[in-house]
């Protein structure tokens, strides 16, 4: 049987410039490595969705300059920070698209 399992640099190369990339919101259980992965990789506008919310990782996104579109009930750094840094500097900027799908 064919092995599924692949490399972190492997499966970031499967994000492509305009992809959606979708996770759910907290510190716990964010996926940095495979973030930080394809952000080296430089895919660009990426439409990024938050299940349940964001925090750390979609704001590392919008950070990265890569996202065109946020589609997110809330993102925060909650308890530490009421607002994610990187996502109100680019929202007030106009460098991002938000949506709210609360």
């Amino acid at each position: 049987m064919r092995t599924k399992l692949v490399s972190l640099s492997d499966a970031a190369s499967m994000v492509r410039d305009g992809d959606e990339v979708v996770m759910s919101s907290g510190f716990t259980d964010s996926p940095m490595a495979m973030l930080r992965e394809i952000v080296r990789q430089g895919p660009k506008d990426l439409h990024v969705v938050g299940v349940v919310g964001g925090s750390i990782n979609l704001d590392f996104l919008v950070g990265s300059g890569q996202t065109a579109v946020m589609d997110c009930c809330s993102i925060g750094f909650a308890p530490f920070a009421r607002e994610a840094p990187n996502f109100d500097r680019y929202v007030k900027d106009s460098r991002i698209y938000a949506m709210d799908n609360t």
